[in-house]
């Protein structure tokens, strides 16, 4: 007992030494090249980071580039047309980029075609662009490098498929409204305008606002891992209904983006 006791006090002194002159608790943040301090993650959250390039090294002269981050991003920290650009000494080749929420993917593409056989850097140029819960892009983030080759054939424009009501209703018809459409439950059924323009009951966002699948809370809720909503997510564990899959939240999200036709 007493050497539980010792080993107790010893304890509680070395955490009032790390509390007082022994250390800090909340050290200096790290400053840039301006002797700037550089914006951190608050505590228990993450670096903003980029998880993947694809393609890698090799491009076609009109190419996507795909950038997957780790998590979700906030599209409102950056514009669509100064995000990204490919640069290759002093050519520099800016472009346009769509935010595809589901993959956690922004994709880039030139507006001019490059030049065969050259050598370029991505640069992201969105600074400030920060994760949906806050946190900022990783300060020494690597981007890549790549080659042009002009046999390669050249990516398509940035247009997302067009995606009708019909589609997506068939998907919360066979996911959702078995208790969406249940009396019994007390749930609102999921139909287009019962979903387009209203407001959610759980938070101050639009259930669907069209052209803005990332502002629309419908997609807070349908996307397992985003770490911003109220309650679960849905259909929720717990059901016996089947859970969403990617490619069906995909389209869910194309249907909003192109506007939420009927």
């Amino acid at each position: 007992m007493r050497r539980r006791r010792k080993i107790g006090a010893l304890a509680t002194l070395a955490a009032l030494c790390l509390l007082s002159s022994c250390g800090q608790l909340e050290p200096e943040p790290p400053l840039d090249e301006e002797g700037e301090p550089i914006p951190m993650p608050d505590p228990h959250e993450e670096w903003l980071y980029f998880e993947e390039f694809a393609p890698e090294d090799e491009i076609s002269i009109r190419p996507t580039i795909a950038i997957t981050f780790n998590t979700y991003v906030n599209p409102s920290t950056f514009t669509s047309y100064a995000a990204a650009r490919l640069t290759s000494r002093d050519i520099r080749n800016s472009g346009r980029v769509d935010y595809r929420m589901t993959r956690k993917q922004v994709l880039f593409r030139p507006n001019a075609s490059l030049e065969p056989d050259l050598s370029y850097v991505l640069e992201w140029r969105a600074n400030d662009v920060e994760s949906v819960t806050g946190s900022p892009l990783h300060p020494f983030a690597l981007l890549p490098r790549y080659t042009t080759n002009d046999e390669l054939e050249m990516s398509p424009p940035l247009d997302r498929p067009n995606v009708q009501w019909e589609e997506v209703e068939e998907l919360f018809d066979r996911h959702c409204n078995d208790c969406h459409g249940d009396s019994s439950w007390q749930l609102p059924e999921l139909t287009r305008d019962g979903l387009v323009g209203t407001r959610s009951q759980q938070v101050e966002s639009m259930l669907v606002e069209p052209f803005h699948p990332a502002r629309s809370y419908l997609m807070h809720k349908i996307l397992p891992d985003y770490p911003i909503r109220r309650f679960t997510e849905q259909p929720p564990p717990w059901s016996d209904a089947e859970p969403l899959s990617i490619e069906e939240i995909e389209r869910i999200e194309h249907w909003i983006a192109a506007g939420a036709p009927r």
